[in-house]
């Protein structure tokens, strides 16, 4: 008899997903003067986008109330920062906010409907509210904006087969693989899937592969993770 393998039950990293930093912001980031983020400076001198970086810096070092502090800032001299509502509800999903963070991604949206990791981010944080309609939403709107978005893609497959739609989850995670064919919680999830409707020899072969991946990043825990539900496979078989 075939175990139940349920995506979230069995693996619940793969099926909550963690918002989007956009690149830009990473290396702004990374680049900061670290004088910036001393008490010393008058804050009511700086402008939106110095209160910004601030922010970005604090919250690439975990301090999330300054970060949150620094974004407000930021916000409160240029209503319409795009970036800032990101980063905010960034933040804010970070620490489980997750009514304020839907909040600044869906102002996020309002100042740029055409962005797909705010669509993205957004849907995230309404999936692990528990509002898996307005994710799956979220996420195929990200995808029509950019659909080469494999993260995206794989999100909804996630939300589809939790919802025991597996044809279409089958087809967002195939799409997730070619666009991204070293995406290790794809071949994860998938090879799940498979072992759940009885796909035995696909699901050893993805759960390999996923295995493979995730030795080669580094992330032993997630490796051995997907080896023991290859031995489990292979028990029944």
């Amino acid at each position: 008899m075939t175990r139940n393998l349920n995506v979230a039950a069995w693996f619940v990293v793969g099926t909550i997903a963690i918002s989007t930093v956009f690149a830009p912001q990473a290396v702004l980031a990374a680049n900061l003067d670290s004088a910036q983020s001393q008490a010393k400076i008058n804050l009511n001198s700086i402008d939106a986008v110095g209160h910004y970086q601030q922010g970005l810096f604090a919250a690439s070092s975990g301090d999330m109330a300054i970060a949150l502090n620094r974004f407000d800032r930021a916000i409160k001299i240029d209503p319409k920062y795009f970036q800032a509502y990101i980063e905010r509800g960034n933040v804010k999903d970070a620490i489980r906010d997750f009514s304020g963070a839907i909040a600044d991604y869906t102002t996020a949206i309002s100042l740029n409907p055409k962005s797909a990791p705010a669509h993205y981010n957004r849907g995230t944080v309404l999936s692990q509210s528990g509002k898996h309609e307005a994710a799956i939403s979220d996420y195929s709107k990200a995808i029509l904006i950019d659909p080469q978005y494999a993260q995206a893609h794989l999100n909804l497959a996630n939300e589809l087969d939790d919802l025991g739609d597996t044809v279409a989850a089958m087809i967002n995670y195939d799409r997730a693989i070619k666009i991204k064919p070293n995406y290790p919680l794809a071949y994860l999830n998938r090879g799940i899937m498979h072992g759940r409707v009885g796909n035995r020899a696909n699901a050893i072969a993805d759960l390999q592969h996923a295995v493979k991946l995730f030795q080669s990043i580094g992330n032993i825990d997630r490796a051995n993770s997907a080896l023991k539900m290859i031995k489990d496979i292979q028990s029944e078989i």
